[in-house]
């Protein structure tokens, strides 16, 4: 049985003056892979900032199960340029406590970066850094994961590796994606819409 993990109910979010979402009633299960739709600057981004920022710590959220973790890229990504791929897993690994040494092999060699794990980050190429930052959030224990257009970057071949994860990984926890369209061979479970300030959730 698919619970609830996070609900919230009367969601205002506004940017300056402007209202990008008026008053929804969200609710999300433990698992599950959805899109997150909508035209340019319909809320998209803010959305899962706004998830990812207060929705442990703002009375306005409900966890039914109990908090759990949260993992977010966006178009920061969130690395060390100066220290190498090691260095860099290494240390998101402590800080994360749960880091699995086993998932790490097999999504460098999935991500073909096997080779270039002592290389500092510096001088990837966009696509390479961009598969690094993906790593560094899916080998987190967290049971809600959000990914900002984590396609971007990504060759072919990287992108079709990323959706195959990505399948596999909604079957253990949550995970919100904004896209401005989905791949084919994404496997969605459902998808959050936002159009003219209102959001759906199937």
């Amino acid at each position: 049985m698919n619970r609830t993990l996070l609900e919230t109910k009367g969601l205002t979010i506004t940017v300056g003056e402007k209202t990008i979402i008026r008053e929804a009633n969200l609710r999300f299960f433990e698992t599950g892979l959805l899109p997150v739709l909508g035209e340019n600057g319909a809320g998209k981004t803010t959305l899962l900032k706004k998830i990812f920022h207060e929705s442990l710590n703002s009375s306005g959220w409900e966890w039914p199960l109990g908090k759990r973790k949260i993992a977010y890229l966006g178009h920061e990504l969130g690395f060390y340029s100066s220290l190498s791929l090691e260095e860099n897993l290494d240390y998101f690994g402590k800080l994360d406590g749960a880091h699995s040494m086993e998932r790490r092999k097999e999504l460098l060699k999935l991500f073909r970066l096997e080779k270039r794990i002592w290389d500092p980050i510096h001088l990837f190429s966009r696509g390479m850094k961009q598969k690094v930052a993906i790593m560094r959030v899916l080998l987190s224990s967290a049971d809600l994961i959000l990914f900002d257009e984590p396609y971007t970057g990504l060759d072919f071949e990287s992108s079709n590796v990323l959706s195959s994860i990505l399948n596999e990984e909604k079957k253990s926890r949550l995970i919100l994606i904004v896209l401005h369209s989905v791949p084919k061979e994404l496997q969605c479970t459902g998808e959050v819409s936002i159009r003219m300030g209102n959001v759906f959730v199937s």
